[in-house]
């Protein structure tokens, strides 16, 4: 885990496999998988060193994920597919109707 501080001075710890990128609005911001959002204090290239030294403590790899942020990512994906299809379709439907005439021959 990594620390950062909000913008009201609370400490935050932060599982930096989470986070899918970081914005700079002028306050930093931390995007992670599961949605949440944090502004922090720190500029992003303390954020990217804070990073880098977790990484380094832990041995992991620069691009890895830790299984637990796959598995989320995965459920998201599925969440997300499942979504978009039940929001184009009505209920109780699989397919789309067919698309222009009708299907009487």
């Amino acid at each position: 885990m990594i620390t950062l501080s909000r913008l009201n001075g609370s400490t935050v710890a932060i599982n930096p496999d989470l986070i899918t990128w970081i914005d700079v609005t002028p306050d930093t911001t931390v995007s992670l998988l599961t949605r949440d959002v944090i502004v922090v204090r720190e500029s992003l290239d303390e954020v990217i060193t804070r990073i880098i030294a977790f990484r380094k403590a832990t041995g992991a790899p620069s691009f890895a994920l830790a299984p637990r942020a796959m598995d989320q990512l995965q459920a998201h994906n599925e969440a997300t597919s499942a979504t978009r299809l039940t929001s184009r379709h009505p209920p109780g439907r699989s397919n789309p109707p067919p698309r222009g005439g009708s299907d009487r021959t």
